[in-house]
């Protein structure tokens, strides 16, 4: 009985943490709660799939928190600690992440647009974001990334019925990376048609295949960045250019 009492234990013991889940009307309870100079903790719950467009996060900590298909159409989570933190397949229709900490979250295939047409009033707020080694994949067509640190992030993913892990590019028609720091960053056959890079760090970005007809580089920094396989026009930079 000792013997099956302790294999119980460790097995019980050895199991990994599941997330907390809890409700909608849980989570605005607590940022309701939350007094002005304590950002609510909403760290490593799983929030998958919940109603939250529209709600104010009021800068909550959320690191390592489960947002996958959340709905945060005109949510405000601005200034908030997204740290690590999952937002794949979320609904992100004029949400706003204005200096909000994203370093290494993921942001796969999320659904931003309400049309099969882009809409430059529905596109997400990233400005002076902090999006460090953040995975993003998907159509981010008229983002706005100004001032925001994309140092060594991933635009894109890996195709799963390619044996050859070829990488599909994501979509970022016309977005806003204005005075952007995305050293390192990987953009590889990214669409930046009539993206802004103006005044962006680009060293050691890779830029190969990457679709870059009509963007502006005026006062970029591409030192040792990779634009071979670029289709060339007026608009881009001489390779590896400063």
């Amino acid at each position: 009985m000792k013997a099956i009492a302790f294999a119980l234990f460790a097995l019980c013991f050895c199991q990994p943490a599941q997330a907390d889940t809890i409700n909608a009307r849980e989570v605005v309870s607590r940022l309701f709660a939350a007094a002005p100079d304590q950002p609510p903790d909403l760290s490593g719950l799983d929030l998958a799939n919940l109603d939250l467009a529209g709600v104010d996060f009021k800068r909550a900590k959320l690191k390592g928190t489960s947002l996958f298909g959340t709905d945060l159409s005109g949510a405000n989570l601005s200034g908030c600690d997204m740290s690590g933190a999952v937002l794949d397949r979320a609904i992100l229709t004029n949400t706003n992440f204005t200096d909000a900490t994203l370093t290494e979250a993921s942001i796969r295939r999320p659904s931003i647009f309400l049309a099969m047409v882009p809409a430059a009033s529905e596109a997400a707020i990233f400005r002076g974001a902090n999006l460090e080694r953040a995975w993003l994949e998907g159509q981010f067509d008229f983002i706005d990334f100004t001032g925001a640190k994309l140092a060594g992030a991933r635009f894109g993913g890996l195709n799963p019925r390619d044996n050859q892990g070829l990488i599909t590019g994501a979509v970022l028609r016309g977005a806003k990376f204005a005075r952007a720091i995305m050293t390192e960053a990987v953009l590889e056959r990214a669409d930046l048609s009539f993206a802004d890079f103006s005044g962006a760090q680009l060293d050691r970005a890779n830029l190969r295949n990457a679709n870059l007809t009509k963007a502006t580089f005026d006062g970029a920094s591409l030192r040792e960045a990779d634009l071979s396989g670029t289709a060339q026009d007026d608009s881009q930079p001489a390779q590896g250019g400063g």
